[in-house]
């Protein structure tokens, strides 16, 4: 994984990450390897700190969305027995399958370009019932000054 030194997000995942390395019994520490925990370490924010409840779920905690991610991909590398990593990995295909199927929903361009027509065609159809129903403001007043005069004579 590559870091973008400057990118707050994943600095602050960093140091969430480091926080909560502090409150996991050892077993797990040990089963990550050193130079992850050297990386996460060296990436962190000294400055910030998140406190952990104990009495919550990893899930409860609040945590950045990154985080979630770097959890989620050491639980699977490192804290998983082979039954949990196929449980995982075909939980994470699920959900990239949703995640591609949503994006094409949204940007998929024959529904961008369906739905701008569409919305054209309904806004010409009411400019021209506007324009049907409401008389030229100088026809108006033209047929105004007939009728005066149509009935002076």
């Amino acid at each position: 994984m590559i870091l973008n030194r400057n990118d707050v997000n994943y600095i602050k995942a960093y140091t969430e990450v480091n926080c909560l390395l502090d409150y996991l019994p050892k077993s797990y520490i040990d089963k990550i390897p050193n130079k992850l925990i050297e990386l996460i370490k060296n990436q962190s924010d000294k400055k910030y700190y998140i406190a952990i409840d104990k009495n919550k779920s990893l899930l409860e905690q609040n945590f950045s969305s990154k985080t979630k991610d770097l959890i989620a991909v050491i639980k699977y590398n490192y804290w998983s027995n082979n039954e949990e990593k196929e449980r995982l990995k075909k939980l994470f295909c699920e959900n990239e399958y949703k995640y591609q199927k949503d994006q094409e929903k949204k940007y998929n361009t024959n529904n961008i370009f369906n739905r701008k027509e569409t919305n054209i065609i309904k806004n010409l159809e009411t400019e021209k019932k506007i324009i049907k129903y409401k008389e030229n403001i100088f026809k108006r007043i033209l047929t105004k000054i007939k009728n005066i005069f149509k009935y002076k004579f």
